[in-house]
C-alpha cells in the first residue's frame, strides 16, 4: 500500500557524464546527463538548448571543393577557396553581398586541401594580415592588395602557423620556428634581429599564454622566454605528452586546452612563476572522446568568450552534415578541468571555424565543402534545418534502488527565451524489456503566461500589443523571459526513472534549470 507522496528535487548540473555505470550516476550525480546532445551547459544554471547558425553571406565562397581558411578582418570576411580552373587556393573578401577576389595571377595559395592560416597585427599603425597554407611562403594583406614574401630563401617555404610575440611575427615549420626582426613583416634576417628554433619533433600549434610562446609538437610541449633574439630561448614543458592534432589548441578562462593522445586536456598556469599543470579534462567523457578522436579525419575549434565555452567540431569528408559531430566544454572556475562540462553537437559541420571579440561583438565563423561561410550563434535553426536536441537525465533512484515508486507528476522548471516545445518521456527501469514505457508528453509556453501583471496569449519574440484593459488582445509584450513550471500528470512506476526531454523544430532556445517529481513509495516487497 502507497505512502503519502514525496517530492524529489533535482537542479540540472555537471554536463555529459558517461564514465560511471548508470545506478552509480543516478545516486551520485543526479542532475547531469546520460545523454545531452545540442544542449549546452549554461553558465547561468541548468542546460540550455543551443542557437543555430546562419550564412554569412547568401553567395557561396567562389570557387570549388573546401573553403579552406575563413575570419574576419577590417569589418569583412576572408576565406580563402580553390580556384575551379587551376586548383590553386584564391582569397576573397565579403561585407555580407558577395565575394571580391582579392589575390592575383602572380599570388596564390597551393593547390589541394591544406587549411590556410590567418594571424593579424599592427607594426606601423595599419593592420594586417598575414597567412600561410604549409606549402608557399607568406602572404600578407593589407585590406587593399597582397603581397608575398617572395625574397625569404627556401627555408620560409611551408609555415603552418602563426603567432606575434614580443613584437616579433613568430612562423612554425615543421620543425623549425622563425621570427621576423622586430616590427618588420619582412626583415627575418639574424643581422635585424630575426633568427630561427629547431626542435626535434613535428610542430602542431603555437598559442601565447602568461607572456610566454608556447610551441605545441606531437609529442612534447616547449616555451620560447624572453624578448629579442639575444635572450630568446626555449624551455621544454613537456617531453613525453604533446598536441596531436592541428586546430584544437584555444585559450579559455585562463586555460589552453589542446588534444593530446588520450583526449583533450588542459594546460593551466600554477601558483608557481613559470610553472604550468597538464589536466585531462574529458574523463568523465572518455568513451566519446576516444570515439570522436578516432572517427574524424581533421578538426577545428573555437571559444565562445561570453560562455566561457571551448568547441571542437570533427570533420570526415562524405559525412552527410547530420552526422557531423563536436564537443562543447564549458568552463564553470577559473581555472583547472575539473569544473569543466561536457556536451556534444550534431548538425554542425566545420572544416575550418574563427572566433574573435570585435568592437564588443563576439564574431563565431565556420565553414566546409559547400562554400557557404556561416555565422555560429545565430538563429533558431542549422540555416534552416531542424535542431535535434535532446537531455537524458540519469536513471535516478530517488532515494532507494531497490523500492518500487509510482509516480504522479513531474513539474519541469524552465527558462524560455521565446515561444518553445519540447517533449517528455518517462524510461523506467534501464528501458528492460517487458517494460511498459509511458507516451511522450509535450510541453510548450503556449499557454497563458502573465508578465508583468498582464496576461499574453503566447509568449514568443516581442512585437507592439493591443490592450482590452490589463489584458493583452493581441501581439506580444516587450520584457524580460518568463521563468515557467510546468507540471504534468504522469503514469507508471518503477525501480528507477529516467526523464528525456526531446527538442526537434524551429523553437526558441530555452532552458531546462531543475525538475520535481511528485512520488510515493510502495511497500517493501
Amino acid at each position: 500500500m502507497a505512502d503519502n507522496w514525496q517530492t524529489y528535487p533535482v537542479e540540472f548540473r555537471g554536463g555529459l557524464v558517461t564514465n560511471l555505470s548508470p545506478i552509480q550516476q543516478g545516486i551520485n550525480l543526479p542532475g547531469s546527463a546520460r545523454q545531452l546532445r545540442n544542449f549546452e551547459p549554461s553558465v547561468e544554471g541548468g542546460y540550455r538548448r543551443i542557437s543555430g547558425f546562419t550564412k554569412y553571406d547568401d553567395n557561396t565562397v567562389t570557387g570549388t571543393g573546401l573553403v579552406r581558411g575563413v575570419m574576419y578582418y577590417n569589418n569583412k570576411v576572408l576565406a580563402v577557396r580553390s580556384n575551379a580552373s587551376i586548383g590553386e587556393g584564391e582569397l576573397y573578401e565579403s561585407a555580407g553581398g558577395g565575394w571580391t577576389r582579392k589575390s592575383t595571377d602572380a599570388i596564390r595559395f597551393s593547390s589541394g586541401s591544406n587549411k590556410i592560416r590567418f594571424k593579424k597585427y599592427n607594426f606601423s599603425g595599419a593592420e594586417k594580415v598575414i597567412m600561410v597554407d604549409g606549402v608557399v611562403k607568406p602572404i600578407i594583406y593589407n585590406g587593399t592588395a597582397v603581397s608575398q614574401l617572395s625574397s625569404l630563401s627556401s627555408d620560409y617555404v611551408g609555415g603552418n602557423h602563426l603567432e606575434v610575440f614580443k613584437d616579433h611575427i613568430f612562423m612554425a615549420t615543421d620543425y623549425n620556428v622563425f621570427f621576423s626582426a622586430p616590427f618588420s613583416d619582412t626583415d627575418w634576417s639574424s643581422a635585424s634581429g630575426g633568427g630561427v628554433i629547431t626542435f626535434s619533433d613535428q610542430i602542431t600549434g603555437l598559442k601565447i599564454f602568461r607572456d610566454q610562446l608556447y610551441v605545441f609538437t606531437k609529442r612534447q610541449i616547449h616555451r620560447i622566454v624572453g624578448n629579442t633574439v639575444s635572450d630568446f630561448q626555449r624551455i621544454p614543458v613537456s617531453l613525453d605528452l604533446g598536441c596531436i592534432e592541428e586546430d584544437t589548441i584555444q585559450e579559455i578562462a585562463g586555460d589552453v586546452v589542446f588534444m593530446g593522445p588520450d583526449g583533450l586536456r588542459l594546460l593551466s598556469g600554477t601558483e608557481r612563476i613559470g610553472d604550468v599543470g597538464l589536466g585531462a579534462i574529458t574523463k568523465p567523457i572518455q568513451s566519446e572522446a576516444t570515439s570522436f578522436q578516432t572517427r574524424n579525419n581533421t578538426f577545428t575549434s573555437l571559444v565562445i568568450r561570453n560562455k566561457t565555452q571551448y568547441r571542437i567540431f570533427g570533420y570526415k569528408s562524405g559525412d552527410p552534415v547530420g552526422q557531423a559531430q563536436g564537443l562543447i566544454g564549458v568552463q564553470f572556475a577559473s581555472q583547472g578541468g575539473d569544473n569543466m562540462a561536457w556536451a556534444e553537437t550534431r548538425g554542425i559541420k566545420a572544416y575550418v571555424s574563427y572566433s574573435e571579440y570585435s568592437e564588443s561583438q563576439e564574431i563565431l565563423l565556420f565553414a566546409n565543402e559547400n562554400g557557404y561561410v556561416y555565422e555560429l550563434e545565430s538563429g533558431i535553426t542549422f540555416d534552416g534545418a531542424a535542431i535535434d536536441a535532446s537531455f537524458f537525465t540519469p536513471y535516478l533512484p530517488i532515494n532507494d534502488p531497490t523500492i518500487r515508486k509510482t509516480l504522479y507528476a513531474v513539474h519541469s522548471y524552465i527558462d524560455p527565451d521565446g515561444s518553445f516545445n519540447t517533449s517528455l518521456t518517462l524510461n523506467y527501469d534501464f528501458n528492460g524489456q517487458n517494460i511498459v514505457q509511458p507516451d511522450p508528453i509535450s510541453l510548450s509556453n503556449t499557454l497563458d503566461v502573465e508578465i508583468g501583471g498582464r496576461v499574453a496569449g503566447t509568449y514568443g519574440v516581442a512585437t507592439y500589443a493591443t490592450y482590452s484593459g490589463e489584458t493583452v488582445t493581441s501581439g506580444f509584450i516587450y520584457g524580460d523571459a518568463v521563468r515557467l513550471t510546468l507540471r504534468e500528470q504522469v503514469t507508471g512506476s518503477g525501480f528507477v526513472v529516467s526523464l528525456e526531454y526531446i527538442s526537434s523544430g524551429s523553437t526558441q532556445p530555452f532552458t531546462l534549470d531543475a525538475l520535481a517529481i511528485e512520488y510515493a513509495t510502495n511497500s517493501r516487497r
